[in-house]
């Protein structure tokens, strides 16, 4: 998708957590997946992050959960699977929130897998947890098989440190899903590490780009946040495109 015309093509898209029929996480609190704040312009994906006017409360899961933010995100409908190559280019906003570009789902006997082609942030603190200070000039990715009723978790992650900040300029994020053990990363069309599977990652995945709160970045009470002062181009992520590849046979 490259992002043209006037409104994110649904038929491709989620932008609503509670609308897709595979994945429904409302958000990290403090900040929910809004949907209003997803549009188009000017060729590119805007995901804005901000401030409610007044607290929301989500029953996804039951007992109601009180947020005070918003980010948004695309969820894919139609499954990622391996032996494809995902890239998307993207400047992330000026913020202390982030996010990223990433596949999830599952399989049999409740099989959990996460595969986090980029995670940052626009902006860290005083109040951000040491190891991730560097975290708005980064691309950290991760391969999970998250604990379910029949594994325990199991975890590999990689990183490197970008010459410019996240949200100084845009960079090509992308991921060769090679076969189930490995897992080729790239920066701006160099791969830049691998990580093998802790486990046999053989299951389609949701792609997903959102922008999202973590507790490890805190924004709540510091003074002069970010998320609730900046302008509309710092409260932005510009998502120029996202493209899938396959790898064939030049004979076939």
């Amino acid at each position: 998708d490259s992002f043209e015309g006037a409104e994110v093509n649904k038929e491709k898209w989620s932008t609503d957590p509670a609308e897709h029929h595979r994945t429904n996480w409302p958000g990290r609190t403090p900040a929910i997946f809004h949907p209003d704040y997803i549009t188009l312009e000017n060729g590119y994906l805007n995901i804005e992050v901000g401030k409610l006017v007044e607290p929301v409360l989500d029953y996804t899961y039951g007992d109601p959960v009180s947020y005070d933010y918003y980010g948004a995100g695309l969820r894919g409908y139609k499954l990622a699977s391996q032996g494809h190559y995902f890239e998307c280019r993207a400047k992330m906003n000026q913020t202390e929130m982030g996010g990223g570009f990433w596949l999830a789902g599952g399989g049999a006997c409740g099989i959990s897998h996460e595969i986090d082609i980029t995670e940052s942030v626009g902006l860290t603190s005083s109040r951000t947890a040491n190891w991730g200070r560097d975290w708005d000039y980064i691309m950290h990715s991760n391969a999970f098989h998250h604990r379910t009723a029949c594994n325990e978790l199991d975890r590999l992650s990689d990183k490197i440190n970008l010459d410019q900040k996240n949200h100084e300029r845009f960079y090509r994020y992308g991921f060769w899903w090679k076969n189930s053990q490995e897992l080729h990363f790239y920066v701006d069309g160099e791969l830049v590490y691998t990580i093998t599977g802790p486990t046999d990652f053989d299951h389609p995945l949701t792609l997903q780009y959102d922008i999202e709160a973590y507790d490890w970045n805190p924004f709540d009470d510091i003074g002069g946040v970010k998320v609730v002062s900046g302008s509309q181009e710092e409260l932005t992520t510009l998502g120029d495109y996202i493209h899938t590849f396959k790898l064939v046979d030049a004979d076939d």
